[in-house]
């Protein structure tokens, strides 16, 4: 049985760089589609975040110190609201939606990039693992959080706008005057 484990990890290894490749290309492809705004995906994300981090802290057995705890955490969320102003969030059709832009997917691969090179370079002791770990919870919970606020916010001015048809921009929601032809807030065509 103990014979079987390197080639169970190697297999288990390649699956995960298989679903990583899929992955990236997806993202890579879809990131500037606009998607509607889920509270419950945002709120999901978060969770598993925070359950692989509890996970591989079982796994790893890794107690940081409390201010390089606190450090990471500060930093990853630091990370997470600058990360999150590369999403616009509006109003389409009744419906929040959230673009990304190409700000988006430049710190996604420099956020990647900065933990591969610090893995690479430290041989990947769990304290560098676990600390990365940390930060990387820290801008999920930071991104996320940023865009659900925006959700509630942008969701509050549509349904303060007045009802009236026609009254409010298509795309985020603000009122607009009844000879204007287009947003004084986002410039979209009436």
């Amino acid at each position: 049985m103990s014979g079987m484990m390197p080639l169970v990890m190697k297999a288990i290894s390649v699956i995960f760089l298989i679903v990583f490749i899929v992955s990236v290309a997806f993202l890579v492809l879809t990131f500037r589609k606009p998607k509607k705004v889920s509270i419950l995906s945002l709120l999901l994300v978060i969770v598993i975040s925070i359950i692989t981090l509890a996970v591989f802290s079982f796994l790893i057995n890794y107690q940081p110190s409390s201010l390089l705890l606190a450090l990471m955490v500060f930093a990853g969320l630091f990370i997470g609201v600058v990360w999150s102003q590369a999403t616009h969030v509006y109003v389409e059709n009744g419906k929040v939606m959230s673009r990304n832009s190409v700000w988006y997917l430049l710190v996604w691969g420099g956020i990647f990039a900065l933990t591969q090179l610090v893995s690479v370079m430290t041989n990947r002791p769990p304290s560098v693992i676990m600390t990365l770990l940390i930060m990387s919870t820290g801008s999920v919970i930071g991104m996320n959080g940023m865009i659900m606020k925006r959700y509630f916010s942008v969701r509050a001015r549509v349904q303060a706008a007045p009802s009236a048809a026609g009254a409010g921009c298509p795309k985020c929601g603000a009122p607009v005057g009844g000879d204007d032809a287009f947003c004084s807030r986002c410039g979209a065509r009436r």
